[in-house]
């Protein structure tokens, strides 16, 4: 009589091509889950800055100066926030990154290749997924140069820029979905 054992447990190539496969796996899921966190991060950012922008016009119509903040950089301490609570529902001062956005305001500031000359203007600011300014310049004789898409991570990296209300930096869908939403040109 012939009685076969039962097998228990892996072989060793059953073990690798298991290895093998969660591995393939892993690699083929790691960059779309990095890319989908990345563009949530992005689009909640760019929400945050339409709110941002709405309440800085929103303070313009009202006392046709744009706020206090000529230096970019927000903190918990800056005249700005106490000038734009009241338009705000909730006041965050860093993008969805951690970054603080920047502002900037007041007649003579340059950023961007832009020359702030009207009290009313404003610049809003995040730099990205990397926290640091790209060296992006605006050029009003082709202003869609400033609108991307988004085809690698280091697409991230980029500025998000809005001057006085009207973004001149973000990816193309962001831009083209927010003008269809809004009717803006």
């Amino acid at each position: 009589m012939n009685i076969m054992k039962l097998k228990k447990g892996f072989t060793l190539i059953e073990f690798l091509l298991s290895l093998v496969f969660l591995s393939i796996i892993t690699a083929l899921l790691v960059p779309l889950i990095t890319t989908a966190r990345e563009r949530a991060t992005q689009k909640s950012t760019l929400l945050d800055m339409q709110k941002w922008a709405e309440a800085m016009s929103s303070y313009v119509a009202d006392y046709s100066i744009a706020p206090t903040n000529p230096q970019g950089g927000l903190n918990y301490e800056k005249e700005i926030l106490d000038e734009l609570s009241p338009y705000l529902k909730t006041i965050s001062i860093v993008d969805w990154w951690g970054y603080p956005y920047r502002i900037w305001t007041g007649k003579g500031i340059t950023k961007y290749g832009i020359t702030i000359e009207d009290e009313k203007e404003f610049i809003f600011a995040s730099f990205g997924r990397k926290g640091y300014m790209e060296g992006w310049r605006y050029d009003p004789n082709n202003p869609e140069q400033g609108f991307f898409v988004l085809n690698k991570l280091e697409d991230y990296e980029k500025d998000l820029v809005i001057w006085s209300s009207t973004f001149i930096r973000s990816p193309k869908n962001y831009i083209q979905a927010y003008k269809s939403k809004t009717g803006k040109d």
